[in-house]
């Protein structure tokens, strides 16, 4: 069984062609350097491409330093929260630029070893994973997915999703990327998103998971996507990555012209 697209035509182009040469045009005015090759994993947002693709390029030109066969996609579900995580039992992911392969042994070993279900009436309807599937045709076309959905998003899920995750791919890890899909925080104005948002980045750059889980609770910084921001730090402490960079950040503003009500989006990656 297949995941056919739900958003192409709305949130980035229906046409393969169009699709193709917006990424492509993305790609080719980001223009960063990432120090070695062991990347652990990225932030990239999901709005519309109009609005977020520019900044979702500079994870990706991150992600192409790397040699890496398999990217678990780590995503919000964000009309159904009555599951802790769910992975895509699919067969492949389709997107206007093909398919995009399922790493079928190792979901089947998520839901056999683990008991981590799959939750169809969600994944089928959602856009957070999906939107980063054409960024990940274009600069890996040969690499196979690991499709997960966040329901719950708490500390102590992420928590327990990194351990299994780092039991997982005990010895894949070098062959391997996280791909975390957020946006931030969400129609505040432009000054007051911005100061909530860089308080997010401050506690990412320094690895600070429980000031990050601790202002969430507390409302004081807002992400869509926290509990996969959290299951990379948790990731990241575990495994021994320690040097972050934020890549971009930008907000809905730059694009629409309205300050008032933004959203905010961010690329940053995470290596040794």
């Amino acid at each position: 069984m297949n995941r056919n697209p739900v958003v192409a035509g709305s949130f980035y182009p229906g046409d393969s062609s169009i699709l193709n040469k917006q990424i492509e045009d993305y790609l080719q005015k980001v223009n960063i350097e990432i120090a070695g090759n062991d990347i652990l994993g990225v932030i990239s947002p999901h709005a519309g491409y109009v609005y977020s693709g520019k900044c979702a390029a500079f994870s990706f030109k991150a992600l192409q330093q790397k040699d890496f066969d398999v990217a678990v996609i780590i995503a919000p579900s964000h009309r159904f929260a009555d599951f802790d995580f769910s992975v895509g039992d699919y067969d492949e992911y389709l997107t206007p630029l093909g398919s995009m392969k399922v790493a079928k042994d190792i979901v089947k070993e998520l839901k056999e070893k683990y008991d981590i279900g799959t939750t169809y009436y969600a994944s089928n309807i959602e856009h957070s994973l999906e939107v980063q599937l054409p960024f990940l045709q274009k600069i890996k076309p040969d690499s196979s997915i690991v499709p997960i959905l966040l329901g719950r998003q708490n500390k102590e899920n992420s928590k327990k999703l990194a351990k299994i995750l780092v039991e997982c791919f005990k010895g894949r890890f070098d062959r391997t990327v996280f791909i975390i899909s957020s946006d931030l925080s969400h129609y505040y104005e432009s000054e007051t998103a911005t100061a909530m948002d860089k308080e997010l980045l401050i506690n990412f750059e320094n690895m600070n998971v429980d000031k990050m889980g601790e202002d969430f609770n507390l409302g004081k910084i807002e992400a869509c996507g926290m509990g996969g921001i959290l299951t990379l730090m948790y990731l990241a402490k575990n495994l021994g990555y320690n040097v972050i960079k934020n890549l971009d950040y930008r907000n809905s503003g730059e694009v629409s012209g309205d300050y008032n009500q933004v959203v905010g989006y961010l690329s940053s990656c995470v290596y040794k």
